[in-house]
């Protein structure tokens, strides 16, 4: 089942936009922007009966414990325009274990109507136009913070072109790599902010509703009328309610202040003179580590530049016998003719390593906020053995961690071939550890770190054509260990995967992977390996729970080789047939690649 996708270009965003919201001879405000929408998608969306998918947004899934993306099939029994949202009805889930109610609210920009459609009757090309248009708009266009804007300023004329100019450019890559990465970063952050804001905010007022009924009930409690209420808890409904909300309280507190950090920062990068005076600084930044290191150099700036490959030592502060064991740790490790650079820390040597550079970390925590790529040969290892990595109770503060700040997106994107060893991958504050999007990357006696909460996050996702190794690995407390995309490849040996709601993902049949010698462990996973678009003959099931890897290579033999084990698993295998899918699998495909760190570039061409 396909639904309608577009391809436009800057010019036909800006007609489109500007055909909804600009006035003749007026200023249109931010606070009139909503409800031009309104009076626009009011007569251009059909009411009511048209059929689509919805794709649950991420902070949805984790509300419910969804894994994401989870995509469903129903129709729309009325549209709230004043709102922007739909009353839908969920007629098909592709997985059986996914429970949701009947009858959902939800924002039109999170449905994607189908071509082929029950009643044909309906107008619906227009109707997916609209929401598209509208999509566009709310995830390119408006800010979360636009809403504050002041009324006497013309919205339009400050940002529409600006913005939509923004969108085409980071669409073609004609920003610094690492400057597109931040600003892609930054947006796809303030978006989860405001879903969150709008979802705590909804809680904090149920929450006051349930205190002010409570006390109605509580001040007739002397006459005839029913008793007041009693928490199922025991104890006061003042004290009771009292509790619940002082965790989404400080929630508030906190995603507000983000965000106002977010928008100073955004607000200046938006300016194109601004995005240039950025990537000059960085730039600038780079070549004065690059003249310190080689102040003795007389060549031009160029041969400074291509320099051979150099090893950087990061290390912690501790005690001098301490650093002299390090250092003599990696002296086994480093040729003797490989030139040692001394880094102060982890986030500054990534900001300077070049082709080939390998990087050596002492024990501790290393934070890092990196926005470029990891690529070109290098690699980064821990002085620690690889014993104690992957040891069953492992004390982190005596390995090298790294770990990112609580509002990255994802620990490391990788585009290129790269090594890690002997390391701790810290997930917990990111929705996503390693993202994969070309070449191989190689892990080694790593340990990778989930929260253990989340439906949501994912340890490794690898993008089409990328490959990927892992040997003598622990991959802990994720939602999805490894998800395998079309045409990328694994190659697992002596792994572990525990405590993951699904240990390991095969989303197309033209991924390749391989268990080898039968050393590979799914332990105390909800699912151990899911397979998505199996041709299952004469079944009209839309999923099939297998027991052993071997009964699942039976349907792709010359992709899927090796064997495995599972302990203590709720479900080992489960493979999703391709006859009973809801969606197309090109259709499937787009919907999983657009939110790859906000790169949907079918928007733009």
């Amino acid at each position: 089942m396909d639904v309608y996708t577009y391809e436009k270009s800057y010019l036909e965003r800006l007609k489109e936009a500007e055909a909804v919201l600009l006035w003749e001879n007026a200023a249109i405000p931010a606070s009139q922007v909503r409800s031009e929408w309104i009076s626009y998608i009011e007569l251009y969306i059909e009411p009511t009966g048209w059929q689509a998918m919805w794709k649950i947004p991420r902070v949805i899934c984790e509300d419910l414990k969804l894994r994401y993306p989870t995509i469903v099939f129903g129709y729309v029994d009325q549209v709230i325009s004043e709102e922007l949202k739909a009353v839908f009805v969920v007629t098909a889930v592709q997985d059986q274990y996914v429970h949701l109610p009947e009858s959902n609210e939800v924002s039109l920009i999170d449905l994607w109507p189908t071509i082929q459609q029950e009643n044909a009757a309906l107008n619906v090309e227009t109707t997916a136009e609209c929401i598209d248009r509208l999509r566009f708009f709310y995830a390119h266009v408006w800010m979360p913070w636009d809403k504050d804007n002041d009324d006497d300023r013309d919205w339009v004329q400050m940002h529409l072109e600006a913005r939509i100019q923004l969108a085409c450019d980071l669409s073609k890559n004609r920003l610094s790599r690492p400057l597109a990465l931040h600003m892609r970063t930054l947006l796809m952050e303030a978006r989860y902010i405001q879903q969150r804001l709008d979802y705590l905010e909804l809680d904090l007022s149920d929450a006051e509703d349930e205190e002010s009924d409570d006390e109605a009930v509580e001040l007739n409690d002397n006459g005839a009328d029913p008793p007041r209420k009693q928490p199922k808890t025991g104890g006061s409904p003042k004290a009771n309610n009292l509790n619940k909300s002082l965790l989404p309280v400080t929630d508030l507190m906190c995603l507000h202040l983000r965000l106002a950090i977010i928008r100073s920062e955004f607000e200046i990068l938006e300016n194109p003179e601004m995005r240039r005076a950025y990537s000059e600084m960085q730039s600038n930044v780079l070549k004065r580590h690059l003249l310190q290191r080689n102040r003795n150099s007389i060549g031009p700036l160029m041969e400074q530049v291509e320099r051979k490959p150099m090893c950087h030592l990061v290390s912690v502060p501790k005690e001098l016998q301490t650093q002299i064991e390090l250092l003599t740790m990696a002296k086994k490790q480093v040729p003797a003719q490989q030139q040692v650079q001394l880094g102060n820390s982890l986030q500054d040597v990534l900001s300077i390593s070049q082709t080939n550079d390998d990087i050596l970390l002492s024990p501790g925590e290393h934070t890092i906020k990196f926005l470029e790529h990891l690529n070109d040969n290098g690699s980064i290892k821990g002085l620690i053995d690889a014993e104690a990595i992957i040891a069953s109770n492992p004390e982190l503060a005596k390995l090298p961690v790294v770990c990112s700040s609580d509002e990255d997106s994802t620990l490391m994107v990788i585009n290129g071939d790269y090594t890690l060893s002997n390391l701790v991958l810290d997930c917990r504050h990111v929705r996503r550890g390693i993202l994969l999007r070309f070449g191989t990357l190689t892990i080694r006696s790593c340990r990778i770190l989930g929260d253990g909460s989340s439906s949501t996050q994912e340890a490794i996702v690898c993008m089409p054509q990328a490959k990927l190794k892992l040997e003598n690995c622990v991959v802990e407390n994720f939602a999805v260990g490894i998800s395998l995309r079309s045409e990328t490849s694994a190659d697992l040996s002596k792994m572990t995967i525990r405590k993951c709601k699904t240990g390991l993902e095969l989303l197309d049949q033209t991924s390749k992977l391989i268990l080898r010698d039968n050393n590979c462990i799914f332990d105390t996973c909800k699912l151990g390996i899911l397979a998505d678009g199996i041709a299952l003959p004469n079944s009209t099931e839309k999923t099939v729970a297998l027991k052993h890897f071997n009964e699942l290579q039976r349907y792709n033999e010359e992709n899927w080789l090796g064997n495995c084990m599972f302990i203590n698993c709720l479900r080992n295998v489960r493979a999703y047939n391709q006859s009973e899918q809801l969606l197309a699998k090109r259709t499937h495909q787009n919907l999983l690649l657009e939110d790859m760190d906000g790169e949907n570039k079918e928007n733009i061409n």
